[in-house]
């Protein structure tokens, strides 16, 4: 299983960013499947060695691990047809499943959300359901000490700094804690998503398996208290 990316795959981007068109697109769908196919085989690498670290992750594949270059512009006034970045999303409770824990690395452009750079990865949970957010924000109020020293950890604070990675953060705390809680700013996120920035030069590297793997697993602790704080509301 390669552990290694095609060394095309960010140079295919950025000329798909200028020429997002079927025609450029089909003319290059053959240079595109060998990106794809290496891709993809990484991610399995991925995941045949994250699942030693989370079990909620046994049974994912690649094929319903990665996404689309497809847009789906049907509801969108951008309806340029391709993706400028390609990315897996290994998720705890099912195959790419939205709203839940897993592990996200994404190679480009991305067209929306505020992410920078164009190699970004890591953990936590993206755009929760109501009742999955209110049950992560109740046991981070039981258990903040748990909490904070998953974020205290080294190998957390080097990767994800002190922040988590969201669409918004409430200006206030949310109704039905107290304002005057000591840890209550760890309550205003809508998302609760480790994120980490690596540079351009690391996608050619033979050692970005094993920093993708680092990053990863410096989310599994995070990742454990969102499951555990969902069991209720899968």
């Amino acid at each position: 299983m390669s552990t290694q990316l095609h060394p095309d795959t960010l140079p295919f981007l950025q000329e798909l960013t200028v020429n997002n068109n079927r025609d450029w697109f089909n003319a290059h769908k053959p240079h595109w499947l060998a990106i794809k196919a290496d891709f993809e085989a990484f991610t399995q690498a991925l995941i045949d060695e994250m699942v030693k670290y989370d079990d909620t992750l046994v049974g994912l594949t690649a094929k319903n691990s990665v996404y689309r270059i497809y847009r789906d512009t049907r509801f969108s006034a951008d309806k340029t047809p391709y993706k400028t970045h390609v990315s897996c999303f290994l998720s705890s409770w099912g195959p790419k499943n939205s709203g839940v824990p897993g592990y996200y690395f994404q190679i480009g452009a991305e067209e929306a959300y505020g992410l920078t750079g164009t190699c970004n990865l890591g953990g936590g949970i993206f755009m929760p359901t109501p009742e999955a957010l209110n049950a992560i924000r109740q046991e981070i109020f039981y258990c903040p000490d748990e909490f904070i020293s998953i974020m205290s950890e080294p190998s957390y604070k080097k990767y994800f700094g002190t922040e988590f990675f969201t669409i918004k953060k409430l200006q206030r705390v949310p109704k039905g804690y107290p304002a005057d809680w000591e840890h209550a700013d760890l309550l205003k996120y809508k998302d609760y998503c480790t994120s980490h920035t690596m540079p351009d030069k690391m996608l050619n590297s033979p050692k970005l398996f094993d920093e993708v793997l680092k990053v990863w697993r410096a989310s599994v602790p995070l990742n454990r208290f969102i499951q555990r704080a969902m069991e209720d509301v899968r």
